[in-house]
C-alpha cells in the first residue's frame, strides 16, 4: 500500500459519517444519518449545476405574488442542489431537446483505441499508431471492444444521474431479480416490504400522474385490451414524480427531494457539509496488525479539483478527512474504483503489451471487487400510433369522463389541427412488468435518452418509444479491473471491462426483441430509421455488482447491510450492491440498501 497519507483537515472535526457520491444514493446515507443526529460530510466530484429554490423553515414564506418575481433572489429561500433538469419549461413543452443535456451529462467509461489509419489527415499532423495509441480521457489502449459495455458512462455532479433519469421507480420481481436478505421466505418478503415502502416515500412515487392523459389511455387501454386473454398485465409505469397545479406538467424527483431538508431545516444544515468539485481518491486503510482479519479506514483522501477558484474554502488541495465510519456511494463504476484505487500498490514496473493482469490493480483486501457485474441487454423501437387509434380520439372510447372536455378545447382552439389531442397531453407511461413468462421490464412512453430524439417535421403526439431491457446473469468472470498506469480524465485508476453474455442471456435477448415488436404491431407501425434494433451494450446505465452485497464473503464484497467484509466501519452503496440479475430500474432497489445500512450505521453509532 502507499504510507504517505495527506494531512488531515483541522476545519472537518468531529464527522460521524463521510459519504463519497451526491447521487440518490449517497443523498439517502445523508438525510438518514443527519435525521438522526449525526453529522455528515459528502464529497461530490462534480459540480451543483441545477438548484431549486424552497423556502427555509422558521422564515416567513412570500406570497405566490412574490414568488413570481424570482424565487432565487427573496430573501427566506434558498438553493437546493441536485434537481432535475427535465424540470426547465423548454423541456417540458419540448421533450425531444432534453436529449442534447442527457449526452453532455454523460461520460464514456471506457473507450477503445482505434489504430485505423486516417489517409486524408495532413501528413505533417501527429497521428496514432499500434506503437502509440491515444490513451487520454477515458480512451484505453486495454480496453478488447468485443469484451466493453461501449456504451457504459457516468455522470459527476451533485444528484448524479438523478439529474437527468427517467424516474422509473419498479419493484423488483421477487422471483428472478429481488435479492435474499433473509433466509426465510416470509421474513425477507417483510424486510422487502418494509424498505420498498420507505423507498417509495423518500422518492416520492406514484403510478397515478398520467391517468388523464389521452395519449397515455389511447397506449395503456389498447394493450390491456390486446393482451386481455393472453393474462398479460398492462399498467401505468410507477414513476419519482407529482404533477404540478398546471396539469399539463410535471416536476420530476431527484436528488434535491431528498436533500431538501438538510439545506432548508437550519438545525439539520449544521450538521451537513456538502463539498463540490472535490474527489474521494481513496479511502486510507489501516490494516490489521493481530492477523484477526478486521481492517479500519483511518480516513477519506480527499483532492480539491478547483483550488484556485473563488469558491475554494481552504488553501490544501489535497487533504485528508477523519470520521467515524466511510460510505463510498459514488454510482457502479467509481466506488469500485475508490476502494480499487485504495488498495493500489506502489511500484515500478514498465506496462506490458496485450493487457497483461500484472498491470491491474490487485484488490487482495477486496477479492471480489468488480466481478459478478451485470447489465442490461437493451431492444429500442420507436412507432407512430396507428390511424385508427387517432381517430378514435373523438369518440372518447374508454369512456372517461375528463376526456370530452380535453378533446373539445383543443379542436376549438386549434380547428384545422388534423390530430385532435391537445399539444400540451402528457405522454404514455405504460408498463408490462417483469414476469417468469416475460424476464424482462418494459417501458413504452415517450422520454428523452441520449438517442431517439424524432425530428422536427414529425409531430410528436403521434411516437410511442418501446424500451425493452433484459438481464444477464451473475458470472465471476464478468468483471471490471482497474489499470496501474492508465488513468481516466480525473486521474484515477482506467476501468476496463471483460464482459460477455452467457448462451442463457442471449437467447433471452432474442425472445424479448420478439416480444417487443409484437407488442409494437398492436399500437403502429414503426417510425423510420427508428425499427426494432439492440442497443450498444452499457446504454441502458444499469450497471451493477460491483460491489456486491450479500450473505457470504465468499463470493461479495460486502453483507447485507452493504458493511464491506473485513472492514470495520467501511459501508458501499448504490447499483453495484445488488448482487442479482434484473431488468427492471434499480434505483428504488438500491434506495432500499441504502435505507438498510443507514440504520445499521446509526445503531453502530449509538453504541460507540
Amino acid at each position: 500500500m502507499a504510507n504517505t497519507n495527506p494531512n488531515f483537515h483541522p476545519r472537518y472535526q468531529d464527522i460521524d459519517v463521510f459519504i463519497a457520491g451526491s447521487g440518490p444514493i449517497g443523498s439517502t446515507f445523508a438525510k438518514k444519518c443527519v435525521d438522526a443526529g449525526l453529522r455528515v460530510l459528502m464529497c461530490e466530484i462534480g459540480a451543483a449545476d441545477s438548484f431549486t429554490s424552497k423556502p427555509l423553515k422558521g422564515h416567513h414564506a412570500p406570497t405566490s405574488h412574490d414568488e413570481t418575481y424570482s424565487a432565487n433572489f427573496e430573501p427566506g429561500y434558498i438553493k437546493v442542489p441536485g434537481y432535475h433538469k427535465k424540470n426547465e419549461i423548454e423541456y417540458q413543452k419540448d421533450i425531444d431537446r432534453f436529449v442534447n443535456v442527457i449526452k453532455g451529462a454523460l461520460s464514456t467509461v471506457s473507450i477503445p483505441t482505434n489504430n485505423t489509419s486516417i489517409p486524408t489527415l495532413d501528413p505533417a499532423s501527429f497521428q496514432n499508431s499500434q506503437e502509440r495509441p491515444f490513451v487520454s480521457l477515458g480512451k484505453n489502449p486495454i480496453q478488447n471492444p468485443f469484451e466493453n459495455l461501449g456504451a457504459e458512462a457516468v455522470t459527476r455532479g451533485v444528484g448524479g444521474m438523478s439529474t437527468h433519469w427517467t424516474c422509473s421507480t419498479p419493484r423488483f420481481n421477487p422471483y428472478v431479480e429481488r435479492p435474499k436478505l433473509d433466509e426465510n421466505p416470509k421474513k425477507d418478503d417483510e424486510i422487502w416490504e418494509n424498505l420498498y415502502a420507505q423507498a417509495e416515500k423518500v422518492l416520492g412515487s406514484s403510478n397515478k400522474e398520467f391517468d388523464q392523459s389521452i395519449r397515455h389511455n389511447l397506449v395503456l387501454k389498447t394493450l390491456q385490451k390486446e393482451y386481455k386473454n393472453k393474462g398479460r398485465v398492462f399498467k401505468p409505469l410507477t414513476l419519482a414524480c407529482h404533477r404540478l397545479d398546471d396539469p399539463d406538467y410535471v416536476e420530476w424527483h431527484a436528488a434535491d427531494s431528498i436533500l431538501e431538508d438538510l439545506f432548508t431545516d437550519p438545525a439539520k444544515r449544521e450538521k451537513f457539509t456538502l463539498l463540490t468539485n472535490h474527489r474521494c481518491t481513496r479511502v486510507i486503510i489501516r490494516e490489521d496488525a493481530h492477523g484477526k482479519g478486521k481492517h479500519t479506514i483511518v480516513g477519506a483522501e480527499v483532492t480539491n479539483l478547483l483550488p484556485k477558484t473563488a469558491h475554494n474554502l481552504h488553501s490544501d488541495t489535497t487533504f485528508a478527512i477523519r470520521a467515524k465510519t466511510y460510505v463510498v456511494a459514488a454510482g457502479a463504476v467509481a466506488t469500485a474504483q475508490i476502494l480499487a484505487n485504495s488498495q493500489k500498490a506502489d511500484i515500478n514496473i514498465e506496462p506490458i503489451e496485450g493487457g497483461d493482469d500484472r498491470i491491474t490493480i490487485d484488490t487482495r483486501l477486496t477479492p471480489n471487487l468488480a466481478r459478478y457485474i451485470t447489465e442490461q441487454p437493451m431492444t429500442f423501437c420507436q412507432i407512430v400510433m396507428d390511424e385508427s387509434l387517432i381517430k378514435s380520439v373523438d369518440k372518447n372510447p374508454f369512456n372517461l369522463p375528463w376526456w370530452p372536455a380535453k378533446v373539445a378545447a383543443h379542436t376549438k382552439r386549434h380547428p384545422r389541427d388534423p390530430i385532435h389531442i391537445p399539444f400540451r397531453d402528457p405522454e404514455p407511461q405504460v408498463t408490462t412488468p417483469f414476469s417468469k413468462e416475460h424476464p424482462w421490464h418494459t417501458q413504452i412512453h415517450r422520454d428523452a435518452f441520449s438517442y431517439g430524439a424524432v425530428a422536427e417535421t414529425i409531430d410528436t403526439r403521434l411516437i410511442v418509444d418501446l424500451r425493452f431491457f433484459g438481464y444477464v446473469e451473475p458470472r465471476k468472470e464478468n468483471r471490471i479491473v482497474f489499470q496501474q498506469f492508465y488513468e481516466d480524465a480525473y486521474d484515477m485508476p482506467q476501468p476496463t471491462f471483460r464482459f460477455q453474455m452467457s448462451d442463457d442471456d442471449k437467447a433471452r435477448s432474442r425472445a424479448m426483441m420478439a416480444d417487443m415488436c409484437d407488442v409494437a404491431l398492436k399500437l403502429g407501425g414503426y417510425l423510420p430509421d427508428s425499427q426494432p434494433q439492440f442497443m450498444t451494450p452499457g446504454l441502458a446505465l444499469h450497471l451493477a455488482g460491483t460491489v456486491r452485497a450479500g450473505p457470504t464473503k465468499k463470493d461479495h464484497v460486502a453483507d447485507t447491510h452493504c458493511k464491506v467484509y473485513d472492514f470495520d466501519n467501511l459501508y458501499v452503496g448504490g447499483n453495484g450492491v445488488i448482487p442479482t440479475g434484473f431488468g427492471a430500474n434499480p434505483t428504488l432497489t438500491s434506495i432500499c440498501y441504502a435505507l438498510r445500512a443507514s440504520e445499521h450505521i446509526i445503531a453502530s453509532l449509538k453504541k460507540c
